[in-house]
C-alpha cells in the first residue's frame, strides 16, 4: 500500500514538473479569412513562434525582425515575419488590446483579428 502511494507521489509529482518546465503561453487571434497564433516563452515576455492556420491547419511563419514597443502609450510590440513564399507580413500588437492588426508588407493589406477568448 505505501508502495503504490510513494510511486503515485512521484508520478504526479513528475507531471508537475514537467508540466511547469515546458510552460509555454498560446494566444490565438481570429479574423475573417485566417488566425494566427502566437507563441511566448516561459517568462511570457517575448514571442518565439508565429504560425498562420491556412486550410485548417497551422503554418510557421519566420520571425526576421521584432520592435520594442513598450515604451509608446499603447505598449506592444512589431514583429515582421515570412512565409515559406518569401512573402513578408507585420503583426503588429498593443498591450491594452484584445486584437492584432496584421500586414502585408508588399500590398500593404491589413487585417485586424480579435484574440479568441481563453
Amino acid at each position: 500500500m505505501k508502495r503504490n502511494l510513494v510511486i503515485f507521489l512521484v508520478l504526479v509529482s513528475m507531471s508537475i514538473f514537467s508540466a511547469n518546465m515546458f510552460s509555454q503561453q498560446y494566444y490565438v487571434y481570429d479574423g475573417k479569412d485566417f488566425s494566427v497564433m502566437l507563441t511566448a516563452d516561459d517568462d511570457n515576455v517575448e514571442i518565439t513562434k508565429v504560425q498562420f492556420s491556412f486550410g485548417g491547419k497551422w503554418v510557421d511563419f519566420k520571425i526576421i525582425d521584432f520592435q520594442d514597443l513598450e515604451s509608446t502609450e499603447d505598449g506592444g510590440f512589431l514583429y515582421t515575419v515570412q512565409d515559406g513564399k518569401k512573402q513578408k507580413f507585420t503583426v503588429d500588437y498593443y498591450r491594452n488590446q484584445d486584437y492584432i492588426i496584421i500586414t502585408n508588407v508588399k500590398t500593404n493589406a491589413k487585417w485586424t483579428l480579435n484574440r479568441r477568448d481563453e
